[in-house]
């Protein structure tokens, strides 16, 4: 029995790595990339094209995204910015994730997938983030249902609630190429290994008793 279609969107970084390896297991993939203009897009869109070498899927989209950069706030006035994302200035701009999915449903209809693989990922211990963010999911999927027709289209996002140890042994399990992800917030040839992002990558790694490949590469 064929594969059904579905679309994997992908941000060329970890957890998009592993999202597209959970999806290509029971279904046949497509991969779209949005180039929202972050910092490190180049790094980002390399990631991209090193993990569609992978994975082989049938499609594959590379679109540029950058005016999203033109709603985002403007950083003196949206207070203290921390976060641990590749793209450290990302929850600057208003609606973010409902853009990026209207994007990726568009693409995915056009394929008549029935299912988008979102690598979207909270910690459990950020319960407020978590629970936002699940019902914003649940949403997206009523609205899809409204707006789509048939066949449904849904939105998956198997690593939502796991842990980021979890999310590297899973990867692990499948022998995705962690080496093909970019995580850091620094553009360059090689992560910094210093900022925000690249310490939760390493104490992910850490903490799964695994070696990051990127980290070896480096030395």
């Amino acid at each position: 029995m064929a594969k059904p279609p579905a679309l994997v969107l992908s941000s060329g970084g970890l957890h998009s790595l592993v999202v597209a390896g959970i999806a290509s297991r029971d279904t046949r993939i497509a991969m779209l990339h949005i180039r929202d203009g972050r910092t490190t897009a180049q790094q980002a869109s390399l990631a991209f094209e090193r993990q569609a070498g992978h994975f082989k899927p049938f499609r594959q989209w590379s679109i540029d995204g950058a005016f999203l950069r033109q709603m985002s706030l403007p950083v003196e006035t949206a207070g203290l910015v921390t976060s641990t994302s590749s793209d450290p200035y990302g929850p600057l701009i208003p609606a973010r994730e409902m853009t990026l999915l209207a994007l990726a449903a568009g693409f995915a209809r056009q394929i008549k997938a029935s299912a988008i693989f979102w690598g979207a990922h909270f910690d459990p211990k950020s319960t407020d983030a978590l629970a936002r963010n699940i019902e914003m999911v649940q949403i997206v999927n009523q609205l899809l249902e409204t707006s789509m027709g048939e066949p449904t289209l849904t939105v998956r996002t198997p690593l939502m609630g796991l842990e980021d140890s979890q999310v590297l042994e899973l990867g692990y399990q499948m022998g995705v190429p962690f080496a093909d992800s970019w995580t850091c917030q620094m553009p360059g040839d090689h992560p910094c290994m210093a900022c925000p992002a690249c310490s939760r990558r390493t104490r992910g790694f850490r903490a799964a008793q695994l070696t990051d490949p990127l980290v070896t590469a480096k030395r």
